[in-house]
């Protein structure tokens, strides 16, 4: 009786070890919203906050956090920038793409034009 007194506090506590670990963020950068916590990110979607035709992507590649540009204008010719948590360019989208998992959108336009 003794010992499944013991086993029964044991497994009580390592449950509450278990959800007592639940961070107050995502692990996303270590931010809860990187679109405005993260300054040059914030800095590049102020840029295109117009656009209707542009929104930013959050992805996970390699075991981090990346975010990359996308602008869905049939006009428009432009190579996207994978970049990291710190704004480091880790290549270019297309090269890159295969590796990318978790995609999704983190930023886009009110009024998106873009078939998302």
């Amino acid at each position: 009786m003794k010992n499944l007194m013991r086993l029964s506090v044991f497994l009580l506590f390592l449950s509450f070890s278990f959800f007592s670990c639940e961070k107050d963020y995502d692990n996303t950068c270590n931010v809860l919203n990187p679109a405005e916590e993260i300054t040059w990110l914030k800095e590049a979607i102020d840029n295109v906050k117009e656009d209707e035709y542009s929104y930013y992507v959050m992805a996970d590649y390699d075991g981090e956090t990346v975010f990359y540009y996308v602008n869905c204008d049939p006009l428009v010719n432009y190579v996207s920038i994978v970049t990291n948590c710190n704004g480091d360019n880790l290549g270019q989208l297309n090269n890159l793409q295969d590796e990318l998992t978790n995609m999704t959108v983190l930023w886009k336009h009110e009024a998106s034009k873009c078939n998302l």
